[in-house]
């Protein structure tokens, strides 16, 4: 057996496998992949869970600039992920993101719009050759609802 109920729960940042399978997060850059683990981090039940996460630029400015900061919340946001529920006011106050699953739409839209297409409006990265967005048809678990 593990340890007693006394000793506190390490913080995680839970992955779903139906999440991770979907082209929205195929699609994903390393850097976004990344920062939405950092977002998630930011879970605090007293302000509010998942429909209040803060990330403050200072947080993540050892591995990114402002402007690729910038850049992977907008991306979060474009796929699905997370969507702003409040403004931020830099530098004083970081903006606050919701998580949301609009994800599961974006990708049902970016294995429509399929290979080139969807290569050059930027919905999907060049696929791997075992991992090309023809195979992702049908094979998803969100695609059959």
């Amino acid at each position: 057996m593990s340890g007693s109920k006394n000793e506190p729960i390490e913080p995680y940042v839970k992955l779903e496998h139906r999440m991770m399978d979907t082209a929205a997060w195929t699609s994903l850059s390393d850097g976004a992949v990344w920062l939405y683990c950092e977002l998630r981090k930011q879970y605090d039940k007293k302000k509010g869970g998942d429909s209040h996460l803060e990330l403050p630029f200072s947080k993540v400015r050892w591995r990114m600039s402002k402007g690729t900061y910038a850049r992977r919340i907008k991306e979060l946001c474009e796929k699905g992920f997370f969507r702003q529920v409040e403004p931020g006011e830099f530098p004083h106050k970081p903006a606050a993101y919701a998580v949301c699953q609009d994800y599961i739409e974006v990708s049902k839209r970016i294995v429509k719009t399929q290979g080139r297409e969807a290569i050059k409006l930027g919905e999907a990265k060049k696929p791997q050759s075992r991992n090309n967005l023809q195979n992702l048809i049908g094979k998803r678990p969100w695609e059959k609802a």
